[in-house]
């Protein structure tokens, strides 16, 4: 199980706008260099978006990282 403290920390550096959620803009602008689409990013979020808010909370995201077996 990922570390929740690092989990937190991923969230709040990517949340610029202290939602306690990072939507798919947030993730855009996060991973600005890496050439990945917008579409992708929506795929992403939705996959992992239990509530269907368009948006990734922290016990998503740590739903997320336990995927991939962190």
């Amino acid at each position: 199980m990922p570390c929740s403290q690092t989990v937190r920390l991923f969230l709040e550096s990517i949340d610029t706008d202290k939602s306690g959620t990072i939507d798919a803009q947030e993730l855009l602008t996060a991973l600005e260099n890496s050439n990945i689409k917008v579409k992708h990013i929506e795929t992403f979020i939705a996959q992992y978006d239990k509530n269907n808010d368009g948006k990734l909370d922290f016990d998503e995201l740590m739903d997320f990282f336990s995927s991939l077996g962190l």
